[in-house]
């Protein structure tokens, strides 16, 4: 499942985003009005065992955080927004004008940010 751009702003600065689910969550962010400054960030995981006519998507990740289970909900737009500031204060190298970036591991971002041991919730959708 593919959404329609959405907008954000964070530190004053407009963004839109997208995201598709699956077995892989793929979050886009991009500055608005500058579609070549957009960051990619893939969270692929292994879905659970197919049943028939199955298909497993995941848009919430449990993980630890200061030793308390949290649970991150990676479509809406709080965690959207802290995760957009964070690469903007921290992953700013990632912003470069004209080069869109494609991290492999959202993952590794989330553990970057303080979230230990991040795991996709799985859901059925058909």
């Amino acid at each position: 499942m593919k959404t329609s751009l959405r907008n954000i702003i964070v530190h004053d600065q407009k963004f839109v985003y997208w995201y598709t689910s699956g077995a892989c969550f793929t979050l886009n962010l991009s500055v608005k009005g500058n579609k070549n400054s957009t960051i990619t960030l893939l969270f692929q995981a292994t879905s659970p065992p197919e049943k028939p006519y199955t298909f497993w998507a995941f848009y919430d990740i449990t993980a630890q955080q200061n030793e308390t289970e949290v649970i991150l909900h990676v479509a809406r737009p709080k965690h959207i927004a802290e995760i957009l500031a964070y690469l903007l204060d921290q992953r700013s190298e990632l912003w470069l004008k004209g080069k869109p970036q494609i991290i492999e591991s959202g993952w590794g971002i989330l553990e970057e940010m303080g979230y230990a041991d991040p795991k996709p919730v799985w859901v059925t959708e058909w």
